[in-house]
């Protein structure tokens, strides 16, 4: 026999304590939430006050946070706003006027006012004149009493003062008890301090109003209109800190050199505009509508907006800053270049809005979502910094995105939407990164004029002009001219002397740069070999039973069964063999002297090691050219070279939407010269990418994870066979031409 019962759970005080102290984070979420529920009120405005003064001889600090909004009657008070989350707002979801998303959701931001201080008075009209005022020591919840025993007073009244709602925080340095058991049972009182006056200073005011003026997106198109937030100090210990702060946007963000902007659908369908504003005079634009995928592991996210600008820190840069017209707000006069790496070090970071607030921490000094510096350090000479970028994100509601708001208010859950959220804005940084560094090659803005390997050891290893300058000297001072001979056929046997040595530094670097090429195919690579090993792994299985089978039975069949898997075995242990042996020129340790070889040979190695890749893209191949054209060198060289350019045709095809994948190759010989031209109808490139040359420069890459060093490679490759790699310009595709001197 057994009783049965039902029971109520009852909730703790200290529930209450925990959702608003240990939940919500910290001072400046505190604020920020209770600023939001201004928001929601239709407010024009929230006052901020921090009113230094005594109670009971004792130093306090009296934060108010006052607006103009519509403000609640004494039904909603009792049973909404001390309702521990409550779905109010999450049902209406916009604001009692209709023209605002609501911001609070979960209904416990309003409990994080215990972590200001330990006292707080709501005093709040309704737009019918009923006043309502509740009083809340936040000590009593960290008692051991049951939440349904603890009682309020709340009062109400009839008045003529105008809507709104006032909320006063009283903030003290308090000693209160703890007591503390240990494993064994015994108790200790620990004595501590409640530092909610003295956690404000100097060095955490400055961040509140950088908090406050991020709140609301800092860009002008984005500022929700009626809606001002201001700061103000009364009494204030602090001399630095001036009395009324205005929270308004960043003067320097107007004055951006590069920019992306617009929309990017929740299928991926982005629609920006690029703009280059380096000179403002002649401000540069483009549109740029294509489709932009996310990776496997992630997710659309719904739509989403986005504005990034991004600076230049260089000395010159930083003086075109201010040219453009960055005034100092107090002095009115142009900064100077400290102050405006100052403003910009204020502003800068990658902040996310939701309904045009901004969602902590994103954007705060340090915090790098995008990891933009780590992309960076892989490839320093296109990829911007997060110090360079001022920008934001702008998300739809959690059921639109599946973007969900942590409830500690530190920022959302990094689900698969949220993976998907940072495929797409990486994936517009990419676009203003291509475009930002063509224009700096273009402009010599860079790291000046490339020069290329070649040609340094070259000069490295020429004594010509150290010859011509003692000739000169010594002619100057009249020295015999069979000894200037003499001396001039000295440094020439040294110049010879050394021509072994520059070839040996060649070959080193042409090594090394068979192993780059090595390492970017690998996947191809990898491919190629996947369907063989298979074969193997799952046929040997087969052997063992027919083999089995063979010798309980002696019956001939399985020995023809096992015939078969021989001959199987045979097949792919060939192709491994062939595999290896296209990929042996890329990753030799040692180079043999140059020679005469064919290039039609070569070029058909080349495509061999993406045969299976070229098929499944279905990708057809054209090679046109007599097999008898030779040239001079290493042929390790020219392959280095296809390698690299059909590992990009493949990418390129491969996500192209065109009809007709193709890739041609045709040799013709000249006189004094052989002709490699290379051509597919993949998305091709700009007019720019040709003209600045860029696409030659190591770390330039259209791809999002690309190391921008295949047509680097190639280029080098194509100068050791005495000849050059150049990129010309094609209606449709690429066209690409290996010009090589007899």
């Amino acid at each position: 026999m057994s009783d049965d019962f039902t029971y109520k759970i009852r909730p703790a005080a200290r529930l209450i304590h925990t959702i608003g102290s240990d939940l919500i984070g910290d001072s400046y979420a505190a604020l920020v939430e209770l600023v939001k529920n201004s928001y929601d009120a239709d407010a024009t405005k929230v006052d901020i006050v921090f009113k230094y003064t005594e109670i009971e001889n004792e130093v306090a600090l009296i934060i108010s946070i006052k607006d103009d909004g519509h403000g609640m009657d004494f039904d909603t008070v009792i049973n909404k706003w001390l309702v521990p989350a409550t779905n109010d707002k999450l049902k209406r979801k916009v604001s009692k006027k209709g023209t605002r998303t609501l911001q609070g959701r979960k209904g416990i931001g309003r409990f994080a006012a215990s972590i200001l201080g330990q006292e707080m008075t709501l005093s709040t009209i309704d737009e019918n004149g009923e006043k309502s005022e509740a009083v809340i020591d936040w000590r009593i919840f960290k008692t051991d009493e049951f939440l349904e025993n603890i009682e309020l007073l709340i009062e109400k009244k009839e008045t003529k003062e105008s809507s709104g709602t006032e909320i006063l925080i009283t903030a003290k340095d308090e000693k209160y008890q703890e007591i503390v058991i240990d494993d064994e049972g015994n108790k200790d009182v620990i004595e501590k301090i409640d530092s909610k006056l003295s956690y404000w200073t100097e060095a955490t005011i400055k961040p509140l109003v950088e908090e406050l003026r991020k709140l609301i997106s800092p860009f002008d198109e984005s500022i929700e209109e009626g809606f001002k937030i201001n700061l103000f100090f009364e009494n204030s210990p602090f001399s630095r800190i001036d009395e009324n702060i205005t929270i308004d946007t960043y003067p320097i963000i107007k004055f951006y050199d590069y920019r992306i902007s617009g929309t990017i659908t929740d299928e991926g369908e982005a629609n920006l505009l690029f703009e280059n504003n380096v000179n403002p005079e002649a401000v540069q634009t483009e549109d740029i509508v294509k489709n932009i995928p996310v990776s496997d592991s992630s997710d659309f996210c719904g739509e989403v907006r986005i504005d990034f600008r991004i600076f230049d820190r260089e000395p010159e840069a930083i003086d075109n800053l201010i040219n453009k017209g960055l005034i100092n707000p107090v002095s009115k006069v142009l900064m100077g270049k400290n102050e405006a790496r100052r403003a910009l070090n204020e502003v800068f970071g990658v902040n996310i809005y939701k309904n045009n607030f901004r969602i902590r921490p994103y954007g705060n000094s340090g915090v790098d979502w995008l990891k933009l510096d780590h992309r960076r350090i892989q490839n320093p000479s296109m990829r911007i910094s997060n110090n360079q970028i001022v920008g934001f994100v702008t998300i739809q509601s959690e059921e639109q995105s599946g973007l969900i708001e942590k409830s500690a208010r530190d920022g959302l859950k990094e689900n698969k939407s949220f993976l998907g959220l940072i495929d797409l804005a990486s994936a517009a940084i990419s676009e203003i990164e291509q475009r930002r560094f063509l224009y700096r090659v273009k402009s010599d803005k860079s790291r000046g004029k490339t020069t290329k390997i070649q040609d340094t050891i070259n000069n490295l290893f020429s004594l010509a002009g150290v010859k011509i300058s003692i000739g000169k000297t010594l002619s100057e001072f009249k020295i015999d001219k069979k000894a200037i001979d003499e001396i001039d056929n000295i440094l020439t046997k040294e110049e010879a002397k050394k021509a072994e040595l520059k070839e040996e530094i060649e070959k080193t670097i042409a090594i090394y740069q068979g192993q780059a090429t090595l390492g970017k195919i690998v996947n191809f690579i990898l491919h190629e070999g996947r369907k063989p090993l298979q074969f193997f792994n799952s046929e040997t299985k087969v052997m063992e039973r027919y083999l089995k089978f063979y010798r309980a039975t002696n019956d001939e069949e399985y020995l023809d069964e096992l015939t078969k898997s021989i001959n199987g075995f045979k097949i792919n242990s060939k192709f491994i063999s062939t595999l290896f042996k296209r990929i042996s020129p890329l990753a030799k340790q040692k180079r043999e002297k140059k020679s005469d070889f064919s290039v039609l040979r070569v070029i058909y190695e080349s495509l061999d090691v993406f045969k299976s890749s070229i098929e499944e893209a279905n990708i057809s191949v054209d090679v046109i050219g007599d097999k008898k054209v030779e040239i001079f060198g290493w042929s390790e060289d020219l392959y280095i070279a296809l390698t690299n350019l059909i590992e990009n045709s493949i990418y390129w095809l491969d996500i192209s939407k065109s009809e007709g994948k193709k890739i041609v190759l045709e040799v013709i010989q000249n006189k004094d010269t052989v002709i490699i031209d290379y051509k597919d109808t993949g998305p091709g490139l700009t007019d720019i990418e040709i003209e600045s040359g860029a696409i030659f420069e190591p770390g330039y890459s259209k791809k999002n994870d690309g190391t921008g060093l295949g047509l680097a490679i190639a280029g080098e490759a194509s100068d050791r066979l005495n000849g050059e790699l150049s990129a010309r310009k094609s209606d449709n595709g690429v066209n690409f031409q290996i010009e090589i001197n007899k």
